[in-house]
């Protein structure tokens, strides 16, 4: 049967602070990076292959659902069509292109803080800081732009503010592929955590991430088909259905980590937060695992 038994589970489930024992799925066990990778895709390619392989991978849960491909394509077209766009994404991009582009009081600007003007920035990102083993994550960057300058850090939970800056911004990688390397003892800790993350069982219903995007992926959740882990944080910020208006709103990475814990009933007081050290590490681990893959921000998701 291709629908499952699983009580609340839609994309990236997460943790709470406690974490109970993983999920015994590929890569659970394995004692590196490598070999975690390696489970990860030995898994897939029996699963899935020859009908997902390369930078089809980025496509997500599309890849099991023609409808869903469709209909993306649909809201991609109205994205890109002046006088069709769903409401929310001009607004989004007009406050992200803002942000970007105002002059701060000191006369610099967002793109004076990175090479390149901030082209290929995007995927300088998440990396470790040799000096505090903590990742960074681009969002981050943005922030320490904003500080360095005088200005006032952004609500890394303000969509309409962070949200579509992180767009706007992460737009100048796109194309550029993921190229996380996991050589020295702070970056393998941050994979580590981040692996536990991902792995560990949390929540009221006691679902991990692994239980939806390994183990279960290609299955159907609550009418909805669970994407495979790898490819993921390629993509994201996406914008996605606004329930409310119809129309479209920004989801960070770590929004939607967010999201998801509210799904598998995880107590608000123990969430995770976006910005949060452990967001970063699950963000660490996640974009690892998708290595090689082309990064594409701002795309629609279902």
């Amino acid at each position: 049967m291709k629908n499952i038994k699983l009580v609340l589970l839609l994309a990236f489930c997460l943790p709470a602070m406690a974490i109970a024992e993983g999920v015994n799925t590929a890569g659970y066990s394995e004692k590196t990076p490598e070999a975690t990778l390696k489970a990860i895709h030995t898994l897939f390619s029996k699963e899935f292959s020859p009908d997902i392989k390369g930078d089809n991978w980025v496509k997500g849960s599309m890849n099991f659902n023609k409808g869903s491909e469709e209909y993306n394509k649909l809201m991609t077209a109205r994205m890109n069509d002046d006088f069709d766009q769903p409401v929310g994404y001009p607004e989004a991009m007009a406050a992200g292109k803002k942000l970007w582009e105002t002059p701060f009081a000191n006369g610099k600007k967002m793109a004076d803080c990175f090479a390149k003007g901030g082209k290929g920035a995007a995927n300088d990102y998440p990396r470790v800081n040799a000096a505090t083993g903590k990742v960074e994550v681009f969002e981050h960057a943005l922030n320490k732009c904003r500080t360095d300058n005088g200005e006032k850090a952004l609500d890394y939970g303000d969509m309409k503010t962070m949200g579509a800056l992180s767009i706007v911004a992460r737009r100048l990688s796109d194309g550029e592929r993921i190229k996380i390397e996991v050589k020295t003892d702070a970056e393998k800790a941050a994979f580590n955590r981040g692996k536990e993350i991902f792995y560990g069982r949390v929540g009221k219903f006691e679902q991990a991430c692994a239980h939806c995007h390994i183990q279960k992926a290609g299955k159907i959740a609550r009418t909805e088909d669970l994407s495979p882990i790898i490819g993921q944080a390629a993509h994201f910020p996406v914008f996605r259905i606004h329930k409310a208006t119809d129309g479209v709103h920004v989801i960070t990475l770590h929004k939607r980590y967010q999201g998801c814990q509210n799904s598998t009933a995880v107590d608000k007081k123990l969430q995770i937060k976006p910005g949060s050290d452990q967001s970063s590490d699950l963000e660490y681990f996640h974009t690892y695992i998708s290595n090689g893959l082309p990064l594409s921000a701002g795309v629609f998701r279902k």
